[in-house]
């Protein structure tokens, strides 16, 4: 067979732009046709084109976006054969761009930017969880009139309480009545939620377990997620602005916010430090923009539609994974928004902290002093500089898309929100979580002990194995229909659920032993950057490091976060096949719970 592409046989027809353009390799798969020729399919258009096998080894060389002379030294310097043949190679090149095979930076950035069909939705308003804190809920509404007043907005605001106790239901249930002339207010405690709860039972009379697993209190343990899961039910079909009680309706940005949008998934939040809500307030600026309603807009729309409204600038994707940008296209739906913060930080441990970079890292040690206050990560901004387009926020979305199938939050323990955006992750795989770049107040008020952690090896809860046990299931259905993909989901951690003692053990263990060998690596790399640090921060980092290798070694029973510590290893495995069983049974129920409200509404 004749070659399309082989080094050394082909003309020019028109001189490269070698320094200017960024050209970077599509997605494709090969099969072989001999032992010199192959066949490469183009996913993107399905096109078939043969070539050496050489080729496509260039090929693969070129999958970041880069200028021509650097993709022509590149291969050249890692394929031995062509070390001396930058004129064939420049040939080759030409004719890869010719057949689309080698894309330009401008033509991914005119396409992912392509408006579509509008579709409204209506939205909710502003959803608020509740739990035992009158005073942060007091707060919470008296910045909410404050900020309507200052952009001439109204919001309709939903409030789903977990309180503890009657008293402290009452309480807070008062405070809204307070704010009911000022804001158009619904309270949904718990007299609501049994009703609620009683419907759906009517409706569903084989799966009341479930209904009470996904909705029902729990006072023994943390469960803010069924408050969410209430939210989703009473709002399927709908979208809303999502926040906590402890937040605060004033945003503020950092002075090295740039603005553009970027596409990478690995940007971490950036960090700076304080000694207090003045020094938050001295080190960042207000920002006099309705926020809110920019985030309920966007939340829903395409990315391209959004785009061709913002009129928004790229940041570059010079070096950016063509691969991995091809993810996403121009109809992915902004699913969630995500947004930073001012005052407390939303993480409830302080290993992030050690991680830290550059100037960020000199600033989080710089005294003794100043260390032992930010190891307690009691004050800080955390943001991005630009708009950020993921594929998972880190933390809870401060606006949710409900106005198709949304997964539910697991109903108890912490990462809850890590599960719900994965699993919304899995449900549509070309979602797009848009991170803005403005602070929200946070302002815890009871101290959390972060540093205490340190001497403690990592250790997740099931909700982090099973969200991040999802993640590893990603390519494995090529569904579009949400439904599906969730009931999809539900047979794998049902199959799981369903394997032996052995597999499940060893599953337990490898991810725990995964999540530690990670931290001893990172913090190793650390360590290694850093051989002048001080040394406090060194002796944390020792501390962290001797931990988690000792866990590692020590071959213990696979008990997760929050599970009883004095557990033999059957009831380990009892207890993760029970929790992997109502988990999966919940995936396959939730889609008709949620039309069920969607119709119902």
């Amino acid at each position: 067979m004749e070659f399309e592409f082989n080094f050394g046989q082909q003309t020019i027809n028109s001189g490269l732009q070698k320094n200017t353009k960024k050209y970077a390799s599509v997605n494709g798969s090969a099969l072989p046709l001999s032992q010199e020729e192959l066949v490469f399919m183009n996913k993107s258009t399905g096109e078939n084109h043969v070539m050496t096998h050489q080729v496509l080894q260039a090929l693969s060389l070129c999958q970041e976006f880069k200028s021509i002379d650097k993709h022509v030294l590149n291969i050249s310097q890692n394929i031995p054969e062509l070390s001396n043949q930058v004129q064939a190679i420049e040939k080759v090149v030409e004719f890869l761009i010719n057949k689309k095979l080698l894309i330009e930076d401008k033509e991914w950035i005119k396409e992912i930017s392509s408006a579509s069909d509008k579709n409204e939705i209506e939205s909710s308003g502003i959803v608020i969880r509740s739990c035992d804190r009158p005073k942060q809920l007091h707060r919470l509404l008296q910045s909410l009139v404050k900020y309507q007043n200052k952009f001439s907005v109204k919001f309709p605001v939903q409030i789903y309480d977990d309180s503890s106790s009657e008293k402290n239901e009452k309480e807070l249930e008062k405070i809204c009545d307070e704010f009911s002339k000022e804001i158009n207010i619904n309270f949904y405690g718990s007299t609501w939620q049994q009703q609620f709860i009683k419907m759906l039972k009517v409706e569903f009379h084989t799966s009341h377990y479930l209904i009470d697993w996904l909705l029902s209190t729990n006072k023994d343990v943390f469960s803010a997620g069924r408050t969410w899961n209430f939210a989703l039910l009473n709002n399927a079909g709908k979208k809303f602005l999502f926040f906590d009680d402890d937040y605060i309706f004033e945003s503020r940005v950092s002075k090295k916010e740039k603005n553009l949008l970027n596409f990478s998934e690995d940007v971490d939040l950036n960090v700076g430090f304080a000694l207090g809500l003045s020094d938050i307030r001295e080190s960042s600026e207000s920002f006099d923009q309705d926020v809110l309603t920019q985030m309920i807009k966007s939340c829903g729309k395409t990315i391209g539609n959004w785009i061709s409204e913002s009129e928004i600038e790229f940041s570059s994707i010079e070096n950016k994974n063509l691969l991995e940008l091809q993810r996403i296209n121009q109809n992915s739906v902004i699913k969630s928004t995500g947004n930073g913060t001012w005052g407390s930080p939303r993480s409830n441990s302080n290993y992030w902290l050690y991680s830290l970079e550059g100037e960020q890292k000199e600033e989080f040690w710089k005294s003794r002093e100043v260390y032992l206050d930010n190891i307690e990560a009691s004050n800080l901004l955390h943001y991005s500089e630009n708009y950020e387009a993921q594929s998972l926020t880190k933390f809870s979305p401060s606006a949710i898309d409900n106005s198709t199938l949304s997964p539910f939050a697991m109903p108890t323990n912490r990462v809850e929100d890590h599960f719900f955006n994965a699993v919304s992750l899995f449900c549509y795989p070309d979602q797009i979580s848009l991170h803005f770049p403005f602070m929200m107040g946070h302002i815890q008020t009871s101290k959390r002990d972060r540093s205490s952690q340190n001497h403690i090896a990592i250790r997740p809860n099931f909700n982090k194995f099973l969200a991040d046990y999802s993640l590893t299931l990603l390519g494995l259905t090529d569904a579009q229909d949400p439904e599906l993909r969730l009931k999809t989901l539900a047979k794998y951690v049902m199959g799981l659920a369903n394997s032996s003692d052995f597999i499940i053990r060893n599953r337990l263990k490898e991810y725990l032993s995964q999540m530690q060998s990670n931290m001893v690596l990172s913090l190793q790399m650390q360590m290694a950057k850093s051989p002048d640090a001080p040394v406090y921060w060194q002796a944390d980092i020792r501390e962290i490091i001797e931990a988690n290798g000792k866990a590692v070694l020590k071959n213990d029973i696979p008990i997760l976060e929050g599970w009883d510590k004095s557990m033999t290893e059957s009831e380990c495995i009892k207890k993760a096949r029970l929790e992997l069983q109502t988990a999966a049974e919940a995936m396959e129920l939730w889609p008709d719970l949620w039309k069920f409200c969607q119709i119902k509404k």
